[in-house]
C-alpha cells in the first residue's frame, strides 16, 4: 500500500478487507486487482512503479513529467515511480504496447489510445477501472472521480460493447491553422472564416511570391489530409446519419458506423460523401511543392522558417511552435474555414471541429495487482487533479479533460468554435485500411493519375468489406440493433 504524508483519511472512504488499514492513506478501497496478502494494522509497504509515457520530442517535457512524479512521491514517502518511455511512432507504439501486454513485460502504467483500451480490455489485457470512477478523488476535494471529467469525453472512454472504462484521459485535442501574422499584415490579409475567403487569402499570398500552405501528405500518419477531409465530410453529410447515433453521444461509434454502412446510409460512391474530393484537389494548388513527399515535421519546419504562411497542427504541437528558436515572426491560429454552398450545395455553412476526443490516455495492465494496483490507481487520481492539469496546461500546453478547470491563456485559440464532428470512419482506429487508402489513393487522385470515380469506388469497396467483417466479428445485425439490444 502507500502512505500520504501529513494527510487524513477522507470521510466515507472504506478500505477493502483485502488491504491493510493504513494511517495516512489517500485513496479509497481498490478494485478486483487487489491481493489479500496484507493484514490490518501493518505498516505501509514500499511500492515501486514504472510509469511509461510516449517519448517526448523535447527535454523540457521529460522534465515536466518528472516534476509531476516528484509532486506525487513527495506526498507518499513509500512510493517510488520510475519514468520510462514508449515509442512515439504510431505503428511502433502499438507493437510495443501489444507485445508487452501479451508477454507480461509492460510497465505498471502504460500509455495508450482510447480505442486501444477498448480492444485490450476485450482481450482481458487491462484492468477494468470502472468501479474506481465511483470513488472520491482525494486530490480533487473528494469529489467523485467520474464527476470531475468532462462528461462527453469520459463517455468516449467507455467500451462500446460493455460500457467499462479501462484507462484515464488527460488531454483533449483541437486542430487549428497556424498562420504567420507578419506575412498576413504585409499582404493586408484578414483571418478567413469561409472557404471562399480562405482561397482568396491563399491566391493573394501566392501572387506575392509566398507559399501559402505547408501541407504534409507523405503518409496517412501525417494527418493533414485526414483532418481536412473529416471536417469537410461532416459539413456536407453528417446530418444524413445522425439517426445512427444510438447512444446520443454526438459521435458515431464503430457499431453505429457499421449500421450506417450496412443500411446504405453511407456510400462513398455517392457525392454526398465524396463532395470533398474536388475541393481538396482545388486547394492543393496552394500547397508547397512536393506535398506528397512532405511529412508533418518538414511542413512544420517550413512554416517556422517563414517559408510558408500557414500550416495545420493540433494543440499538442503548440509548445514546439511557440518555443521554436527558428521562428522570428508572430503567429496566430484560426479554425479551418467552413465550406459554403458555393463549394457544395449541401454545405452546413458552419464549423465542424475535429477533436474533443480523449487523448493522452493511460491504462494499467492486468498483471498489476495488490499494493502496486492501489498505488497506480491513486497516482491516476493525482494525474487527473486540478493541480496536475494546471502544471500540464502551463508547461506542456495540454488542454485538460477535467470539467470546470480553465484553460491557460496560451490555449485560448484552441477553444471550440463549432460543432464536434459526428462521423469519423476514416480514422485509423475505426478502419485502418480505409485510413491508408484515403491518403495513398488520394495521392494518385491529387496528382491526376486516377479519376475521381476510381477513387470513390476503391474507398467504397474497402469500407463495405471492412464493415462487413466488423459486423460478423461482433455478431452485430439489424435484428439485434447492431449490438444495442
Amino acid at each position: 500500500m502507500f502512505k500520504k504524508k501529513n494527510a487524513l483519511l477522507s470521510s466515507g472512504l472504506v478500505l477493502s478487507m483485502a488491504l491493510s488499514i493504513l494511517s495516512g492513506c489517500a485513496s479509497g478501497k481498490s478494485g478486483a486487482n487487489q491481493d489479500s496478502d496484507s493484514s490490518a494494522g501493518t505498516a505501509a509497504k514500499s511500492v515501486n512503479l514504472t510509469f511509461a509515457v510516449e517519448t517526448p520530442k523535447d527535454e523540457e517535457t521529460k522534465q515536466v513529467w518528472q516534476e509531476i512524479i516528484d509532486g506525487y512521491t513527495s506526498k507518499h514517502d513509500n512510493v517510488k515511480i520510475k519514468l520510462d518511455y514508449a515509442p512515439n511512432d504510431g505503428d511502433s507504439f502499438r507493437t510495443w504496447l501489444t507485445t508487452g501486454l501479451i508477454g507480461g513485460t509492460s510497465p505498471d502504467i502504460i500509455p495508450s489510445r482510447y480505442t486501444w483500451t477498448h480492444e485490450d480490455l476485450n482481450k482481458d489485457l487491462l484492468v477494468d477501472l470502472t468501479p474506481e470512477y465511483d470513488k472520491p478523488n482525494p486530490y480533487a476535494g473528494d469529489k467523485i472521480w467520474k464527476d470531475t471529467f468532462n462528461p462527453s469525453i469520459l463517455n468516449e472512454m467507455k467500451n462500446p460493447t460493455s460500457g467499462s472504462i479501462a484507462g484515464i484521459t488527460l488531454q483533449t485535442l483541437s486542430i487549428r491553422v497556424f498562420y504567420n501574422q507578419d506575412l498576413f499584415a504585409k499582404n493586408n490579409l484578414a483571418i478567413p472564416k469561409t472557404w471562399t475567403e480562405f482561397l482568396d487569402v491563399q491566391a493573394k499570398l501566392k501572387a506575392s511570391g509566398v507559399t501559402p500552405f505547408a501541407f504534409a501528405n507523405s503518409k496517412p500518419g501525417d494527418n493533414h489530409y485526414l483532418w481536412a477531409v473529416n471536417m469537410m465530410t461532416n459539413q456536407i453529410a453528417a446530418e444524413k446519419v445522425r439517426k445512427y447515433d444510438f447512444n446520443n453521444n454526438r459521435q458515431l461509434e464503430l457499431n453505429e458506423i457499421a449500421a450506417a454502412v450496412d443500411e446504405g446510409a453511407v456510400n462513398l460512391e455517392s457525392s454526398d460523401w465524396t463532395g470533398y474530393m474536388p475541393i481538396m484537389k482545388d486547394w492543393s494548388q496552394y500547397w508547397a511543392k512536393g506535398y506528397n513527399a512532405m511529412n508533418g515535421d518538414a511542413a512544420k519546419e517550413m512554416f517556422l522558417r517563414g517559408d510558408a504562411a500557414m500550416v495545420m497542427a493540433g494543440n499538442f504541437e503548440l509548445k514546439t511552435i511557440q518555443d521554436s528558436k527558428a521562428r522570428n515572426f508572430e503567429y496566430g491560429t484560426f479554425a479551418l474555414p467552413y465550406l459554403t454552398k458555393e463549394q457544395n450545395p449541401n454545405a452546413a455553412e458552419k464549423n465542424y471541429e475535429l477533436g474533443g476526443y480523449p487523448d493522452l490516455v493511460f491504462a494499467i495492465p492486468k498483471k498489476v495487482t495488490g499494493d502496486k494496483y492501489a498505488a497506480a490507481v491513486d497516482f491516476f487520481m493525482y494525474l487527473s487533479s486540478p493541480e496536475v492539469a494546471t502544471i500540464m496546461g502551463n508547461k506542456m500546453y495540454v488542454a485538460t479533460t477535467l470539467a470546470n478547470v480553465d484553460l491557460p491563456a496560451n490555449l485560448d485559440g484552441f477553444k471550440f468554435v463549432g460543432d464536434r464532428i459526428l462521423v469519423n470512419f476514416y480514422a485509423a482506429h475505426i478502419d485502418k485500411k480505409l485510413n491508408e487508402d484515403l491518403v495513398k489513393i488520394g495521392q494518385l487522385y491529387l496528382e491526376g493519375t486516377i479519376s475521381e470515380e476510381k477513387y470513390k469506388a476503391e474507398l467504397q469497396k474497402t469500407l463495405k468489406a471492412d464493415m462487413k467483417t466488423v459486423l460478423g466479428t461482433n455478431n452485430w445485425s439489424k435484428e439485434n440493433g447492431y449490438g444495442t439490444k
